[in-house]
């Protein structure tokens, strides 16, 4: 069972996921983060083209992002919504749709790149990649998800916060669940897109931009 545990997807899980969230927790390189991401994704897709003889058209699957699915995920994300709308209200009521309020532009900038620079590449590795490639448990069972949630969640300790930790964890839960029913990384992006860019919409940005540190 330990040798089993040393395999190298095993140390490379370790290496990645848990032991460079922790580097980048203590030495805060707030600049390089995006570039970092979109390091590791590029080397997510070289990984899934070379070694797995998956090409991001197939492990994109827009068709799966079809009228049902669209309307299985809002309906999903109506009550999260509400959620976190009173979550705001009641942890920083000053900061309730504070951005769409003070800053227009600033607001639809977050919604046109927020999903093209930060979402892509976090579901390229944590959804199409880490599902590929990290087969400590069988396919589909409850133990990879509840791995892939704390993955997730633990990278979120580079925001030096709680409420990002967490919520991304729980996140991770719903978008896993859309990944492995639709194998498409539209249709997670999307989700993703959905539930962020509503996010930084309500005023929870506060906890979830790298510039912002506090406990």
């Amino acid at each position: 069972m330990f040798s089993a545990f040393l395999r190298r997807p095993q140390i490379e899980f370790l290496v990645i996921f848990v032991g460079m969230p922790i580097v980048l927790y203590v030495v805060q390189p707030d600049q390089l983060l995006l570039p970092l991401l979109w390091f590791f994704a590029f080397l997510a897709q070289r990984m899934l083209r070379h070694h797995y003889q998956i090409s991001l058209s197939q492990e994109w699957n827009l068709a799966a992002l079809n009228r049902e699915e669209l309307a299985r995920i809002m309906l999903r994300f109506v009550p999260f919504a509400v959620a976190l709308t009173a979550f705001t209200w009641f942890m920083k009521p000053e900061q309730l749709f504070i951005i769409p309020q003070s800053n227009i532009q600033l607001w639809f900038a977050i919604l046109i790149f927020y999903p093209l620079l930060s979402v892509f590449p976090q579901e390229l590795i944590y959804r199409s990649y880490f599902f590929k490639r990290y087969l400590i448990w069988p396919v589909g069972s409850m133990q990879r998800v509840v791995l892939n949630a704390f993955a997730f969640g633990w990278l979120h300790i580079v925001l030096h916060n709680w409420v990002a930790v967490v919520f991304s964890a729980i996140g991770s839960l719903l978008f896993t669940q859309t990944y492995q029913r639709t194998k498409s990384l539209a249709a997670v992006c999307f989700e993703h897109s959905l539930y962020g860019c509503y996010i930084f919409t309500v005023g929870l940005g506060y906890y979830f931009y790298h510039g912002v540190k506090f406990h």
